[in-house]
């Protein structure tokens, strides 16, 4: 019994010395982010709009509440 449990232990120190982890340094790059945005555009669809609205007649100001 005592034998078993020897060879066991033995069995058991000689695994774990055999794991071998290879760890990788670990890497930390820049992010590229690549955005579009038309600002221009939304600008002259503002302004063009805003025109068409000055010149309707059938569009009118709303109310507004002051308190």
């Amino acid at each position: 019994m005592k034998a078993i449990l020897l060879l066991g232990a033995a069995a058991a120190v000689w695994l774990t010395g055999c794991v071998n982890v290879k760890t990788e340094p670990i890497r930390v790059e820049p992010i590229e982010i690549t955005m579009n945005v038309n600002l221009r555009i939304a600008r002259e669809l503002d302004d063009f709009f805003t025109d068409l609205d000055t010149e309707s007649k059938v569009m009118e100001v709303a109310p507004t509440e002051e308190p």
